[in-house]
């Protein structure tokens, strides 16, 4: 009876410190700060509207 006792505890902190470990990595993979680059093109209409802003000032 003795040994029973100690395989449940046995895989009671098993399945508890996996529970645990799956915490922190989602947490860790949740929170990190991703840095997306925007590139903007000028197209050239915009690159028409501004020459000829500049034109008229």
């Amino acid at each position: 009876m003795k040994n029973l006792h100690k395989i449940i505890a046995l895989f009671a902190f098993i399945f508890i410190t996996g529970i645990i470990v799956t915490v922190i990595s989602i947490n860790t993979s949740l929170n990190k700060v991703e840095t997306t680059e925007e590139t903007v093109e000028i197209q050239k209409d915009t690159l028409y509207l501004i020459q000829a802003e500049k034109k008229t000032v």
